[in-house]
Order: C-alpha cells, then structure tokens, then sequence
C-alpha cells in the first residue's frame, strides 16, 4: 500500500526514559577513596541514606550513558538509510522491544543494577554485530530483533541507574543531557549513513555501534558503582527465577501481538467481521484478562505490583506517554505521505523537512529540564504540552497541495517543541512518586505506555487513511480506480495516475492525509486527562 512505503523512510521517535536536577544542602564526604555525597532520601514508608557518586567515576557513567543513547538515536533511524527496501521488517522486529519493557523492569528488581544493564548494552552490541557481518535477510532480520531487545533492557534500566547516580532534584538535568544525545542521533543518522555508505558500505551503519558499545560497556563497568544495596540480589537463582514471572510475560507478549494483528488487518486486509480478526481479539482479550488475574494473585512478586498500578500519577503517566506518543508517531507517519505522495518529493528531502520536529523536541526538552530544576515541578511543562500541542497539530490540518513547504516545516518544529515540554514528565512523575526499588517497574510501564500509544495509533490511523483515500479519490476522480491505487508506492503515483487525472487524485489525497491528522489533534486534547490527574510533587523537596 502506498502508506505502508512511507514507513520505509519515517523516523521513529522513541520517548527517552527521564528524570531530574540541584543538590539541597547535600553533605560531602570521602569513601574508600572517592568523593561522594550524602543525602536523605526515600518515599512516604521509608527513609534511604544514599552515598551518590561524584567527580570522575560520575561523569565516566553520564558520558557511557550520552554515548548509549546516541546509538540508539542513530539505530533508529539509520536503517532507512542503510536498507529501504527491509526496514518495514526490520521495524517490525525491533519494535517488539517494548512489548517485554515489563518484564525487563522486573529483573532489574531481582539481579544486580550494573549487571542487567551491561547485558543490555552487550546484547545492543551482538545484534550490531550480526547485522554488520550478516550474508542474508533472516540473519539480518534476527539481528536487529536482538539489537531491539537490548535496547529494551537498558531502557528499563536507564530511570534507576540516574535514580542511583543523582539525588531527585537532580535528575531532570541529567536527562535532559541524555535525551539531546538520542536527539542529536536522530537527527545526524541520515547524514551519517550516507556518509558511510558512500565511504564504505551499508554495513558501517551497524558496524559504527561496535567500538562506541565496547567504549560504553567499559565505561559503566569502571564509573557506575551502585551504592543502594539490593538484598534480593542475594536470593538463590531459583527463587530469582521463580520471581521473574515468566508465565506472565507469556501471556501478555502474545496478547499484544494479537492485538497489533487484528488492528493492522482489520478493515484493510480483512473485514472486521472476518473470523480471523474475530479470533486474535479474543484471544487478545482472554490472554490480557489472565494477565491481569495472574498478576493480582502474585501481589508483591508480580511483574507489576498492585502498589504501582494502583497510583494515580502512574496511570496519569502512561496515558499521557500513550497519547504524546501517538501524536509524534501519526504526524509524521502522515506528513511523510505528504511529502513524498501530495508534494511528489523524494524520500531523502522529506526526511529532511522533518527534521524540524525532532529539533524542536530536543530543544523544548533542555528547556524543560531546566525550568522543572529551577522551579521544582514538573506538571506545568505537561500543562504546556496540552494547550501547546493541539494547536500545532490543528494547523497542521490546514496543509493544502501548493502551499509552501515552509509552513509544515515550521509547523513540524512547532509540534516537536510542543511534545517535548512534557516528553520528560512521566519519568520524573515515576522518580517523584515510587520507592527506588520501583522505579524500574514504573519507568518500565511507561515505556509499555509509550510503545502501545504509538502502535494502537498508528493501527488506527492507518485504517482511518485507508478508507478516506478510497472515499475522497472517488470523489475528486471518479474514473481513478482507488483501490489499486492503494496498491502503488508512493514514488510511482504520477506514473501510474497520467497527467490528465493527477490533479485531482492528488487533491484527494491530500484531504485523506489532513483528514487522518485530525486524529493528532484529538490525541493532543487528550493529554489534558493524563495532566490533569497527575499528582503535584517537588522534586526539590525531601519526602517525609
């Protein structure tokens, strides 16, 4: 289908996991050699003495960890460089990384802190390698689903590992440096796997990941010294094992899946009455309901405690990550149906045209870091978000098919630095509300959030084009049969059409395309639920 081409140059925006900034009073203190600092800490039940790391050994872990997301910036956009013709596989796979966020957060609660988040790192560096020297498409392919599950574990991770290295009213600064480094790898891969394209091959696209892995890898093993002991680190493996919850992440992987598979084909490749799509909802419905009957009979041992679910800032949180998440997903899923199929331009100019929104994100989130440091709460910035994003997305919806191109870059830039005011709130909501021995859980479901915002949506959406396409092509070109049309990349629609009847075809793509964004604009609105039920709490303040 024309809209399933696009996919093949999109760039995916994966939410940074957050968390934030200045010490209050923190007391010095030397240890076994090394400069630390001393602050209370904890949530409502208890109260932690926390020896944060200092000098040296802190900045080696920042760096390791700006290095870290860097790559995971240029792995998620590289690919369309490197390999057009499979990077809807390739996606595909990769993107089942979040489906198991959960259950990755659970083992950072049962295995040592520096230990998981290494292998994490390793795995990041296996799936690069097999990509590099892969000789076919299914080594290539399965490449890229260990590259995806690695990413997942240190980004479950990333939340308790700052938790550990900075003190709460430090945290939004720390990621702030950590979300412009991904930021700055989505922007740079395109030119960065031209380059090594043009200078060497494809596979220096994946071969660049090695030697900054193997840099990461030593760096967190030397400067990343946990100081909040975890007692259950020291359980037998089998009561570890027997805490992972396996079972559990065997129902609700499948039931995700079934869930994706019926959206994806409902309404496209099948009717939505057809058995199969009947089935995989079902069976989506009875996987996730033994999901959560399972989880409310392990209490305290499940992948996701009751205690963590049952807080309102978390279930804020997710809602909001889904629905933030969803706008950046669809809007630029559809701007690059603009570009490439309204405005007839190549793939590599409309990559860069939207370059704007990712720069606007990264912008909007150093500035909220530093005004949620500065001012202690973090809820403004998603008020911001709020009023800010629908905006954006409603001019978005006034793109016609000969205005200037300036204006939806502008606008994109908009968008992006309207998101990115609040892109950090969810984790530091988790920082500021959970114990430390939760954050890991909490950070892991907002991932599971942001991930199910952006393929329920896109699923969606697509359904939504699909139909508006055929309608409003009929419409403007009753002789254009629609649905073979449907059928035609995008680079081949003026072929394909003849000049005679291109006009009006392309107006009625264009009204399918600003039809579908109306669907950003509706998730933007949203975002006030998730803004409105979230807790007020200062990350410059001790919790008692």
């Amino acid at each position: 289908m024309a809209s399933q081409s696009v996919e093949e140059h999109a760039i995916a925006i994966t939410p940074v996991l957050t968390v934030t900034g200045s010490v209050d009073n923190p007391s010095s203190a030397r240890q076994q050699g090394h400069e630390i600092e001393t602050l209370e800490q904890g949530d409502s039940n208890d109260v932690e003495d926390i020896n944060y790391p200092t000098g040296v050994k802190l900045w080696l872990t920042m760096i390791s960890l700006c290095f870290m997301f860097l790559l995971t910036g240029l792995d998620l956009t590289i690919v369309a460089v490197a390999i057009p013709s499979l990077t809807d596989q390739f996606k595909t796979i990769s993107d089942i990384g979040w489906y198991s966020a959960s259950y990755f957060g659970k083992v950072y609660t049962v295995f040592p802190l520096k230990t998981v988040f290494i292998v994490g790192i390793i795995m990041f560096e296996t799936g690069s390698l097999i990509c590099t020297v892969a000789v076919n498409s299914p080594i290539f392919i399965l490449g890229r689903a260990i590259t995806g599950l690695g990413s997942s574990i240190f980004n479950a991770g990333i939340g308790k590992v700052l938790r550990h290295c900075f003190p709460l009213s430090n945290l939004a600064m720390a990621n702030g440096l950590i979300g412009a480094s991904q930021a700055i790898g989505l922007v740079s891969a395109p030119a960065v796997g031209g380059i090594l394209i043009d200078a060497f091959s494809w596979r220096a696209c994946f071969g660049i990941n090695l030697p900054l892995g193997v840099l990461c890898i030593i760096l967190t093993a030397y400067g990343f010294s946990d100081p909040i002991p975890n007692p259950d680190t020291a359980l037998p493996l089998k009561e570890k094992l027997a805490r992972l919850d396996f079972f559990g992440t065997i129902l609700v992987v499948p039931s995700v899946a079934c869930l994706m598979m019926a959206l994806q084909w409902g309404g496209n490749k099948y009717g939505w009455g057809d058995t199969r799509i009947v089935v995989l909802l079902v069976a989506s419905v009875i996987l996730f309901a033994a999901f959560g009957y399972l989880q409310h009979r392990q209490g305290e041992v499940a992948t996701i405690p009751l205690r963590v679910v049952k807080s309102r800032s978390i279930v804020a949180a997710m809602w909001y990550s889904a629905c933030c998440n969803g706008v950046l997903a669809m809007t630029e899923y559809y701007i690059s149906i603009y570009f490439q199929g309204v405005r007839g331009f190549t793939p590599s100019k409309s990559g860069l045209l939207g370059l704007p929104m990712i720069g606007g994100l990264a912008v909007s989130m150093g500035v909220a870091a530093a005004g949620t440091s500065k001012i202690g709460y973090y809820v403004p910035f998603m008020f911001a978000t709020s009023v800010l994003a629908p905006v954006a997305s409603g001019l978005l919806t006034t793109l016609d098919l000969d205005g200037s191109v300036v204006k939806p870059a502008v606008l994109l830039g908009f968008l992006g630095f309207a998101i990115g005011l609040g892109q950090q709130a969810p984790q530091l909501a988790v920082q500021a509300v959970l114990s430390i021995s939760d954050v890991s859980i909490g950070g892991a479901l907002i991932i599971f959030g942001a991930g199910m915002g952006s393929a329920l949506w896109i699923c969606a959406s697509a359904t939504l084009f699909n139909a508006r396409l055929v309608t409003e092509i009929q419409s403007h070109s009753p002789l254009t049969n629609a649905t073979a049309l449907e059928e035609v990349g995008l680079s081949d629609i003026r072929g394909f059409i003849g000049e005679e009847r291109l006009k009006a075809v392309l107006v009625g793509y264009n009204e399918a395309v600003v039809q579908t964004l109306y669907m950003p604009l509706a998730l933007g609105i949203a975002t006030v639920l998730g803004t409105g039920a979230m807790e007020w709490r200062s990350i410059k303040k001790k919790r008692d």
